[in-house]
């Protein structure tokens, strides 16, 4: 259960993106198309998760004992990092040039939000009475919350359409306007996930 009180809470009531507006310039960027939300927001979760999976432990066995635990952040950038390079490297092996720097430059992009998002998984690492259910709980639903985050606002983004848009507003200024609401109505519903398995 406290497994299940982690991941809901960390991936609908403290939303990285919306609850937090942590990574909100990466999802304008990046999210242009579904297709490509779906495949970056996988990817971004991915990442997440695994540095949850590794860093924790490395947090609790190496940081906590040396007193190093104001390295948290930097301990969980350097797993998801390393793991999304990882994967790129596996990935980019027989492809094409055009297609190994696309592949590379996507890695580059995944990694500067795990940057953003090594600070909350070291926030909730260092600051719960975390067990390791709660810690992976809380990776894997940060990661679902990036995840669900990036693919609605590309879907939603997608189907405005540009001509019901008056001229002022069309592409950025719509899009903030299209974020501050769904970061509206994540706030709206903070505190209802969290108690659900309790």
């Amino acid at each position: 259960m406290e497994f299940l009180n982690a991941l809901f809470s960390a991936a609908l009531d403290q939303n990285i993106v919306y609850g937090q507006l942590v990574g909100m310039v990466a999802v304008i960027l990046i999210a242009q198309r579904p297709q490509d939300a779906f495949r970056f927001g996988g990817a971004l979760w991915a990442s997440c998760f695994v540095a949850g999976l590794l860093g924790w432990p490395l947090y609790t066995w190496v940081l906590v004992p040396w007193g190093l635990t104001y390295l948290a952040p930097a301990l969980y950038l350097l797993v998801s990092s390393a793991v999304i390079f990882a994967v790129g490297a596996y990935m980019a092996t027989g492809k094409d040039k055009v297609e190994r720097t696309h592949i590379y430059q996507m890695c580059a992009v995944l990694a500067v939000n795990a940057a953003v998002l090594a600070v909350p998984l070291a926030l909730a690492a260092s600051t719960e009475v975390a067990t390791y259910d709660v810690a992976i709980g809380s990776a894997f639903g940060a990661g679902l919350g990036a995840f669900i985050a990036v693919v609605l606002f590309a879907t939603v983004r997608d189907r405005i359409d540009d001509t019901l848009v008056p001229g002022v507003l069309r592409g950025l200024p719509i899009s903030l306007v299209t974020a501050s609401l769904m970061a509206l109505a994540f706030t709206g519903v903070a505190g209802i996930a969290g108690g659900m398995f309790v």
